[in-house]
């Protein structure tokens, strides 16, 4: 066996790990019981351990410095060799015991985010949430960093991004899409949303809708399952079997939805990775800015279309017929695509999402500073809010408890979001090119034709390149928000008639 086998092979033990923790998570947040909750936590805490213990051997170490001298290495093989150094480095520089006690405490620390979420009380969840937030302080520093400590952080959701990288482009996007959205509250007329909001959406009939949407779009059911949990997320070990979840309201019907489609774009990206590197670093997702390009593509850019509601009316009208009694194509559209600051960052418009990553964002960089402390965080939250949407949550449960990432001591991952909608919209610019007929194709529900042109560009490139390559590589251009802002911007003159 040579060098570079020997690395595979250890690889793969790694990644089986990695794969059996993915269950056990799943099972955590869809199935299981209450009580169980300590001994999880006990059984992910070994699966990291192990994990750990494995990408830190010293025998990967002298495989890497050998094979580094290669000169006859492929791209797949290089990149395996970069991926794999970058998580040798990072694990090495994190004590066992450190990663052991972060994943106990993530299993807890999600526990606790339930129970204060339901029952609106921040108390509930603090402590974790002041655990979580020096755990990550603690990370940033065994990683170390050359700016802020955040830097270090970001790094690890999207090679490269640094909040040096991040100010300017939060800030151009809000100078371009606060006066748009400014400009949609005082001079645009809300459509008439009665029958929406006047009616009581069956879940069963949700479910059903977003089965056959999600069918429709390219999810192979075969491979995987949709489930309910308190905040959607797609998992599962490998492209054989993802797992994805939504939740259902009975006043709104969109949220499920489009959390369906959303969580559809990540699965078919799962299902789509190259088969040929399982087990492989270079056969892994691109990163969570390309991950999240792929659900927003499906949720906004193509779901929010006039085409989609075109197609999808006629389901509508089969799973809702009394609801959708009079209710047109044109209704549907501007009902899904309705411009107005909102409390919750899943339910957010296209106009307005990106504003809620920027508060997470910037409360984010405060509390890795050390400049904003934990005790301080619920009213900074309301606060922001009421300064960049002009409006204040009225609890704590739509406020700072409304989502699920600092329970898994995911700070440094909401930027990644925003990444996703700027690619996503770079990466539909060019597959039109490519796609001719695109609008007719939605408009008859035939999205083969753009799923193929994403596994082809997107899925089957794995990791083999950095994001940024990956994008220009895609599009033919660097990455950029011009793509975004242009098509938002198109969109809501054609919806109210306003331009910024």
């Amino acid at each position: 066996m040579n060098a570079y086998e020997e690395l595979l092979g250890r690889l793969k033990d790694i990644d089986i790990i990695g794969q059996i923790g993915s269950l056990l998570s799943w099972d955590q947040e869809v199935l299981m019981p209450p009580s169980g909750a300590p001994i999880r936590a006990e059984q992910l805490a070994w699966v990291s351990k192990t994990a750990h213990e494995r990408i830190t051997d010293s025998r990967i170490g002298s495989l890497l410095e050998e094979l580094e001298c290669s000169e006859d290495l492929d791209d797949i093989q290089l990149a395996n060799l970069r991926l794999t150094r970058q998580s040798h480095d990072r694990a090495t520089k994190l004590p066992v015991d450190f990663v052991e006690e972060m994943a106990k405490h993530r299993s807890e620390s999600l526990v606790s985010w339930t129970e204060a979420r339901a029952n609106d009380d921040f108390s509930i969840f603090r402590d974790d949430l002041a655990k979580s937030i020096e755990h990550a302080r603690m990370k940033a520093e065994f990683y170390g960093y050359e700016d802020q400590r955040y830097d270090a952080l970001l790094d690890l959701y999207e090679s490269g991004l640094s909040v040096k990288r991040l100010d300017p482009l939060f800030s151009g996007l809000r100078d371009n899409v606060a006066p748009l959205i400014k400009a949609v509250v005082e001079e645009g007329d809300d459509p008439d949303l009665s029958w929406l909001t006047q009616n009581s959406w069956d879940i069963g009939a949700q479910e059903q809708l977003s089965q056959n949407i999600s069918e429709a779009i390219g999810f192979d059911f075969d491979s995987g399952r949709r489930d309910k949990s308190t905040h959607p997320f797609c998992g599962g070990p490998n492209p054989d079997d993802v797992r994805w979840t939504t939740r259902y309201n009975l006043k709104d019907p969109f949220g499920s939805l489009f959390g369906s489609m959303h969580e559809t774009g990540h699965g078919t990206y799962e299902q789509g990775r190259p088969r040929s590197l399982d087990f492989q670093p270079a056969g892994k997702a691109n990163g969570l800015g390309i991950h999240e390009s792929q659900s927003r593509l499906w949720e906004n850019q193509v779901g929010r279309s006039l085409e989609f509601c075109q197609w999808s009316l006629p389901l509508w009208k089969k799973f809702f017929p009394e609801n959708m009694e009079g209710v047109d194509a044109e209704n549907l559209w501007q009902a899904v695509n309705l411009v107005r600051p909102g409390l919750i960052r899943v339910d957010a418009d296209e106009a307005t999402y990106n504003l809620h990553i920027m508060i997470r964002y910037e409360i984010e960089k405060e509390m890795i500073s050390g400049n904003l402390e934990v005790d301080e965080l619920p009213d900074a939250w309301d606060d922001m809010y009421d300064q960049f949407l002009g409006i204040k949550p009225s609890n704590r449960s739509l406020g700072v408890l409304q989502d699920i990432h600092w329970s898994m001591g995911a700070i440094g991952y909401f930027p990644t979001y925003t990444l996703g909608n700027l690619y996503a919209a770079q990466l539909l610019e060019a597959a039109k090119k490519d796609l001719p007929d695109y609008d007719g194709d939605v408009q008859r529900g035939d999205f083969s034709e753009l799923l193929t042109w994403m596994r082809e560009n997107i899925h089957a490139r794995g990791s083999i390149l950095e994001p940024a390559e990956l994008i220009e590589e895609a599009t033919g251009s660097s990455p950029s928000p011009k793509a975004f802002v242009e098509y938002l911007s198109s969109k809501v003159e054609k919806l109210y008639g306003v331009v910024a």
